[in-house]
């Protein structure tokens, strides 16, 4: 379980939450506008996180 908290591993989690989310909007107007807006920044939060943590490791 330890594992599943450390950040990288938690960061592509939530990248996968945020595809989905943008996903479900594109195939079934699950969630509207919104959700395509939310997915997006959950998106581009996970990808920014990534570069981060990647530029602490140096």
């Amino acid at each position: 379980m330890k594992e599943c908290f450390k950040p990288h591993a938690m960061l592509h989690t939530v990248f996968g939450i945020g595809i989905g989310m943008v996903l479900s909007n594109w195939l079934t107007g699950f969630s509207g506008q919104t959700g395509l807006v939310i997915g997006l920044f959950v998106v581009l939060t996970a990808f920014m996180g990534e570069f981060y943590l990647a530029g602490k490791k140096k």
